[in-house]
């Protein structure tokens, strides 16, 4: 039996992390974080093989500047995200 991969999904919609971690859960270990602050944190706990990332999560903007910085600190963990 093989062994599964962890996945770390963040998004302050709840919604899209119920709808991940069900379609995802049966083949993956899966994390969900709606918070974003508490992504380092995470990242020093376990390791993960992929992690899908909102850009955005403050209302009303939609520029991506928040994922763009929380993708700078996952890659400082020394992760290699899949774009």
């Amino acid at each position: 039996m093989s062994q599964k991969e962890n996945i770390l999904i963040v998004d302050d919609n709840k919604s899209i992390l119920s709808a991940l971690e069900v379609l995802l859960l049966r083949n993956f270990h899966v994390t969900c974080l709606s918070n974003p602050n508490q992504i380092n944190h995470q990242l020093d706990e376990k390791h993960y093989h992929l992690v899908l990332l909102d850009m955005n999560f403050t209302s009303g903007i939609n520029n991506g500047n928040e994922g763009i910085y929380w993708l700078n600190q996952i890659k400082r963990k020394n992760l290699t995200p899949l774009l």
